[in-house]
């Protein structure tokens, strides 16, 4: 395989930077010559641990040429990505691509690497030609080095509800304050925790996919009453280390959002052994195992909840009222509800980086080499 030129965000908390990390990471431990031309980006931390790749500008890696560049570009910004060979990563959110964005990926790329069948549909139904995609879905690079041991699991704190979100519409955040709100009290010995990156009080100017400030939110909710079951709100970047320890000091996650393209937060669950509550709509349904724990939803149009609207897209609303049965249920059956989490555990054992690298290896051999 000649020299890969990866491109994109590295140096985030963001989904896309921490898919950059985990694909050039398993790259390198391959044996693949990996360069990397490093973008700027939403949450942009220059101090942000990246793997060891030589680093280039942009201008040096145009000089000195990439038989093979793959990128995780923003669609309007196609034309920054550098190579003989022209793939790019793509997410979405929804059944539905913008016509604008296929329109480029058609002009300008030979590849679209889709992580799920669920955004591989949907550029295929919005007008992508088939043979200009594939489906190379994420890993995790979760270790029992950066987990909790088992038997600290439990000791000397509330049964632990962990919710990985941004501040935004469709991470159905109000549906999981709701739910949690109706489903307990504070006489449970029950907690929330929501890990989020920032507070849309801070912004000067807030984005129609992005939620009020925290408080406000929460006080919607109904949580900053006096009987509310404790919920606690961590702003803050962590590493992937520290992301990934999160998951074993808690019992149960929760991601009820409105679509995901692939779901990092709930492989990072299911991996770690805790049961992962889901809307039954979106790309993680490829490995998340059927079951309760899966909720249902209505459709409804997606509107301005997604980053980019598109005529047509729909966003999934979970069942409130499911969602909180299902909580309670967690909370009451605290031993079943750690052996569903350790049955969902093997069924995700497969989606490492290192098999995500060599997936998109092949792939990019195949495609590239003919």
């Amino acid at each position: 395989m000649p020299r890969v030129l990866y491109q994109g965000l590295l140096r985030s908390p963001a989904s896309w930077a921490r898919v950059g990390r985990g694909y050039v990471k398993a790259l390198l431990e391959l044996g693949v010559d990996v360069a990397v031309v490093s973008a700027r980006g939403f949450g942009f931390a220059p101090n942000f641990t990246v793997p060891p790749a030589p680093e280039l500008t942009p201008d040096e890696a145009r000089r000195e040429g990439a038989p093979i560049g793959v990128g995780f570009l923003h669609p309007p910004l196609l034309d920054r990505l550098i190579g003989e060979f022209r793939a790019n990563l793509f997410v979405c959110e929804s059944e539905r691509v913008p016509k604008a964005w296929v329109e480029g990926f058609a002009r300008k790329l030979d590849l679209v690497l889709a992580p799920s069948r669920f955004t591989l549909e949907a550029l295929v139904r919005s007008g992508l030609p088939l043979e200009q995609v594939a489906c190379v879905p994420y890993g995790h690079g979760l270790t029992p080095a950066v987990l909790a041991p088992e038997a600290e699991r439990r000791q000397n704190r509330p049964f632990t509800f962990l919710a990985v979100v941004n501040p935004h519409h469709r991470k159905g955040v109000r549906e999981l304050l709701r739910a949690y709100a109706a489903a307990f009290t504070r006489r449970d010995d029950v907690r929330l925790r929501v890990k989020t990156t920032y507070d849309p009080a801070g912004s000067r100017r807030r984005q129609p996919f992005e939620m009020g400030p925290w408080s406000e939110v929460l006080a919607e909710s109904g949580l900053g009453e006096p009987g509310a079951p404790r919920c606690d709100v961590e702003i803050g970047t962590l590493s992937d280390d520290e992301v990934a320890a999160l998951y074993g000091t808690v019992d149960v996650c929760v991601q009820p959002s409105w679509g995901e393209s692939f779901g990092l937060a709930i492989l990072d669950a299911l991996a770690a052994g805790r049961p992962a509550l889901v809307t039954g709509w979106g790309g993680h349904m490829d490995f998340v195992p059927p079951g309760p724990d899966v909720l249902p939803y209505i459709l409804k149009e997606a509107g301005d909840s997604l980053y980019e609207p598109c005529d047509g897209a729909s966003a999934a609303i979970v069942d409130i009222d499911a969602l909180g049965s299902r909580m309670r249920w967690h909370y009451e059956n605290p031993d079943a509800s750690r052996r569903g989490g350790f049955e969902a555990q093997r069924a995700v054992t497969h989606l490492t980086w290192a098999n995500a690298a060599r997936q998109l290896l092949e792939t990019l051999d195949a495609k590239a080499g003919k």
